[in-house]
Formats: structure tokens, sequence, C-alpha cells
């Protein structure tokens, strides 16, 4: 948690409004929660909000805009936010790729598992900010 006993800013994206409202339930006892159901919306949010988001945690398969796009569309805008994919194709070359060049922190095969999820999270965050 940051200093003051405010709460992370994390960022849901997911086209699936089941997933995101699964998301939601799991994370939102630990961090305030912002939800888009693409791309576009995601990017709408971080030009509102940008900083103040701390962690997109994206779905890779969004019709017009994959999880890998948007981290790429954002990454040189918004530098100090944390990206995490959610997929259910980890072996997806373009992931591996967004992996290993850096453009997301962590992949996050589906199923996923709501404490290892909590866990992942407030590691990122934690290594971004220590």
């Amino acid at each position: 948690m940051p200093d003051g006993g405010s709460r992370h800013r994390l960022l849901v994206v997911d086209d699936e409004p089941l997933n995101r409202e699964l998301l939601r339930r799991v994370l939102a006892r630990e961090y305030d929660i912002a939800e888009a159901e693409d791309g576009r919306a995601a990017l709408q949010i971080l030009e509102a909000e940008g900083e103040a988001i701390r962690l997109v945690l994206c779905d890779q398969l969004m019709p017009e805009m994959s999880g890998t796009e948007l981290a790429n569309v954002s990454r040189s805008r918004w530098p100090g936010v944390i990206f995490v994919l959610l997929t259910g194709y980890d072996d997806d070359p373009e992931v591996a790729a967004a992996l290993a060049g850096g453009m997301v922190a962590h992949v996050v095969a589906k199923p996923w598992r709501g404490a290892a999820l909590r866990a992942l999270i407030e590691e990122a965050i934690q290594r971004a900010t220590g």
C-alpha cells in the first residue's frame, strides 16, 4: 500500500464483463479498481488518470487491440505503469516477445487463482516502487 494509507489503483481490461467482475471481486479489498472493456477504453482511462494507475491487468485476446498492443502503445506515455497479461495462451510468440522485451512485467496463465494473482500484483508493485 502506498504511503499515507491510500490504495494503489489498478486498471482491469477485459472484453468479458464476467471476467472483469471476478477480477474486481478478488482485488477490490486491497486495491482501487478501474475497469475497461477494451484497449480503446483503457487508453481513455490512462489519458485521464495517467500514472495514478499503478498497474494494468489486461486480457491478451480482445477485439481490435490485444493486451500486448495496449502495453506497447502505453509504454512510452506512461512508463511507470506496470502491465500484467492474463492469457490462456502463454506460449503465444507475441506474449513471449512482450515479456522478454520488458513490455509486460508478468504473464498469468488462465485459469488464474485469486491468492496467487494478488501476491503477484503486490510483488510487481513492490519491485517497481522499491
